[in-house]
């Protein structure tokens, strides 16, 4: 196979838990024109084991010889990708049989969209809750005012639309890298999701947003802050901070903060208004609900549930009273 048309990108450390399972579920995809371009990227337990033991001409491995870091692994693995597609995927998820077909018809079919993911399923501790993706442009881009708004690998990417970028993934943002390239892309590409669950998306304990959370708040409130400068919001640093505090899903310990993130949603979508980065109604939608979640993830039991009615946004999302009254008591009980 010369010339496949779609790269699939796996980087593997110390996944030896996982990968097989990776590596079979791309393997026994119902599409079968790619290539698997796998990185072992100086794992110390027997994942290259296990990535070797697998007998195909589909897989092309290469192997670093020291621990190069996800960034430079990846930005290394974007640079052998042959195909016009390039499909992320990580080591520690598995992908439905069906998810390369789906993705790849919807590019072909929609050759404005240069980045396509999908909705996916978070699993590994406890139940499987299928999640929906924002699936249209103005959605994601709205969404991304406050944190990355795909998921990373379950996405979709034209070769040629990261190979435009300089650099790929940027250094500078460590563990947040992909927030930042998609700040970058959502001005000169169209986003977009297949509305189908084609991956599952594994959470554990070992996983970069976990293990370094405090590094990950710091680099995406810059991104966050260049973001929202780009576009040409102005906002005081205590609007920054409230905003970042949510895009952080940090819990909010204060009615202050609460009433200065209800004024920053006004001052956001009047300004809006007039730099037309997202259409009113989108915007609308959006802000709506990350008030009904900043609300819900306080430790200020019902006096947050009883703030929340305060504040015009609550008329435009229609959520469940009961599961937000559930979410102030639980969390206040902590």
């Amino acid at each position: 196979m010369s010339s496949p048309l779609v790269s699939v990108l796996m980087p593997v450390y110390n996944a030896e838990a996982f990968v097989k399972e990776a590596i079979a579920s791309i393997l026994d995809q119902s599409y079968q024109n790619f290539e698997f371009i796998i990185i072992n990227d100086g794992s110390i337990d027997s994942s290259e084991g296990q990535i070797i033991s697998f007998k195909t001409d589909k897989i092309k491995y290469y192997k670093n010889d020291s621990n190069l870091g996800l960034i430079a692994t990846l930005n290394k693995g974007i640079d052998i990708c042959k195909g016009e597609y390039i499909l992320r995927m990580d080591a520690d998820d598995i992908s439905m049989r069906d998810r390369i077909k789906k993705q790849v018809e919807f590019m072909e079919n929609n050759k404005g969209v240069g980045v396509c993911g999908c909705d996916y399923i978070h699993f590994g501790k406890g139940k499987q809750i299928p999640l929906k993706s924002h699936h249209t442009h103005d959605l994601i881009s709205g969404w991304m005012l406050f944190n990355s708004s795909v998921v990373h690998p379950g996405l979709i990417i034209r070769n040629s639309v990261l190979k435009a970028e300089t650099p790929y993934f940027n250094s500078e943002f460590k563990h947040v890298e992909d927030y930042e390239l998609w700040s970058r892309l959502i001005f000169k590409n169209s986003f977009a999701d297949v509305p189908e669950t084609l991956l599952k998306y594994r959470i554990h304990a070992s996983q970069v947003s976990l293990k370094y959370r405090g590094e990950q708040i710091e680099n995406g409130n810059k991104v966050r802050k260049r973001l929202l400068e780009k576009i040409g919001f102005k906002f005081t640093d205590r609007e920054l901070r409230v905003h970042c505090l949510l895009g952080n899903s940090q819990i909010i310990s204060s009615l202050t903060d609460l009433a200065a993130l209800s004024v920053w949603f006004d001052e956001l979508y009047d300004q809006n208004q007039k730099l037309k980065f997202i259409p009113e109604t989108t915007m609308q939608i959006i802000l709506a609900k990350q008030w009904y979640d900043a609300c819900g993830i306080t430790n200020l039991g019902t006096k947050a549930f009883f703030f929340y009615f305060k504040s015009h946004w609550h008329d435009n999302f229609p959520g469940s009273k009961a599961i937000l009254l559930s979410k102030c008591i639980i969390r206040w009980a902590r």
